[in-house]
């Protein structure tokens, strides 16, 4: 029975879903649960955040909140979806069923997509036959089809972090919203620069934002730079931030190469590349790609990136 174990093992990591921008998300919406859940879900009130582990110690839901939908007591997961995840929907199933069982409330299951991709459809339908066995509803919220203007124009300051993932995100926008927030935080330069950070590492993967207006809107974040070089730990954040937007451009230079070069090995690639958190090794291992003969020397390169 070992072996069968260890197969499976090896299939559900090979099958996670992108954690590259997944701590973004999270410090992001655990900061702001109870203004940004009404906008998820209308009707939906907050009441306090549940930190959960739903199968210890490998599925841990990070993003739970507990508080009223309609007049009922309601736990809400919300789950952002930013890469290829075959196992979404059954692993969001769990979710459900287990936070059920633990605190006997509905739970109302939310994916947000911030990034253009496909999206999972509502209801899941299981069924063996002709029976329905089990029918599970979600909710969808793609920001990537969300028109920032409307979040500046109604001054929805906590949702301006994620306003780069949006259609429509100018330089004019993006401006307005940091003087807004350099107003509300200016008494915090702490809280004002983790806002910023935010923007900037949502700004270098957005596919929403023309190259130009990117550049622009760079150019802006950076007039606040002074604001707090010499504060030790905005110095920190920052630099967290830099090194996980370097090693997600690292990711994305190796799956290109690999789809331009192999496109059938293209899955593989952007499953491997989220379990190296290297820069280094990355680099090297799309220098040996790039120059790879065939398709399995690729293969056995993705398969064994510190060969």
């Amino acid at each position: 029975m070992a072996k069968p174990r260890k197969k499976r093992r090896q299939q559900e990591e090979q099958q996670r879903p992108s954690q590259q921008y997944d701590t973004t998300f999270k410090d992001w919406i655990r900061k702001e649960a109870r203004n940004v859940l009404p906008l998820f879900l209308p009707g939906a009130i907050y009441e306090e955040t549940l930190d959960v582990e739903i199968i210890r110690p490998t599925m841990r839901a990070v993003k739970v909140f507990k508080g009223k939908y309609q007049g009922d007591d309601s736990i809400f997961n919300v789950e952002f979806e930013t890469g290829t995840d075959n196992n979404l929907l059954s692993r969001l199933l769990i979710y459900n069923a287990v936070l059920y069982r633990d605190h006997g409330f509905p739970v109302i299951s939310i994916i947000v997509y911030p990034f253009r991709t496909a999206m999972a459809e509502s209801p899941l339908v299981i069924k063996s036959g002709s029976k329905n066995i089990i029918t599970f509803e979600f909710e969808k919220l793609p920001f990537f089809l969300q028109e920032a203007e409307y979040y500046v124009r109604e001054h929805i300051t906590s949702m301006y972090p994620v306003l780069p993932t949006m259609q429509g995100t100018n330089h004019v926008l993006m401006k307005q919203a940091m003087e807004e927030l350099a107003a509300l935080y200016r008494e915090d330069e702490v809280s004002l620069a983790q806002q910023f950070v935010w923007m900037e590492l949502l700004l270098e993967r957005t596919e929403t934002i023309a190259p130009p207006e990117k550049a622009e809107i760079k150019k802006e974040l950076k007039m606040y730079d002074p604001l707090w070089e010499n504060h030790p730990k905005v110095k920190k954040i920052r630099a967290e931030s830099k090194a996980e937007g370097e090693i997600q451009a690292s990711r994305r230079m190796l799956v290109n190469i690999v789809k331009a070069r192999f496109p059938a090995l293209t899955e593989l690639a952007q499953q491997e590349v989220t379990k190296i958190d290297n820069p280094g090794v990355l680099d090297v291992l799309a220098q040996k790609i790039s120059t790879a003969p065939d398709e399995s020397m690729v293969r056995w390169l993705l398969s064994s990136p510190a060969a």
